[in-house]
């Protein structure tokens, strides 16, 4: 059996203007895609920024460590300090200390507040502004019920000689 089929030849003009079209366009489309992952995607100047921005990211780790290891000794002094403070003792340069101290750990946040790590001498910070206040505080009220207890005594004992002596002028 023979195939009767005609296969032509000649291809006139426009269906050659046709497959150039064709041809070009999808010769446009896979430089377009090319290019994009070769140029854009991966290219070695943002490998090469990343790599900066990684060494950026490493030096302010270790500037913050750095800082955090120099701070231990400041909060320890710190907490020492607020421990042996006694209100009872007039001493305004030991108060002074604590709240130059206490300062000193809130102004490294200020310095560096866009880095959240940061945050943790705010927090210390104020924790033993807190701390310290209560602690004043406390030994305030204490001193007022122990001087109101003095004069409730003292109350009593007046009191009780009052009565005593309206019973002998009766």
């Amino acid at each position: 059996m023979q195939n009767n089929l005609k296969i032509n030849p000649y291809v006139n003009r426009r269906e050659k203007v046709i497959g150039f079209i064709y041809v070009l366009v999808l010769f446009l489309v896979i430089t377009g895609i090319c290019s994009y992952i070769l140029l854009v995607r991966e290219t070695g100047l943002q490998t090469r920024s990343r790599k900066e921005v990684t060494i950026r990211k490493m030096d302010r780790l270790r500037d913050f460590r750095q800082m955090q290891s120099a701070q231990v000794s400041v909060v320890d002094s710190l907490y020492n300090r607020i421990v042996e403070f006694s209100p009872a003792v007039n001493a305004s340069y030991e108060e002074n200390d604590i709240k130059f101290l206490i300062q000193s750990l809130d102004n490294q946040y200020e310095r560096n507040s866009w880095d959240k790590r940061y945050r943790v001498f705010k927090h210390v910070s104020s924790f033993y502004h807190m701390w310290f206040t209560d602690k004043k505080e406390l030994w305030s009220k204490q001193e007022n019920i122990s001087r109101f207890r003095k004069n409730l005594e003292e109350c009593e004992i007046g009191l009780e000689k009052k009565k005593e002596e309206l019973k002998r002028n009766k």
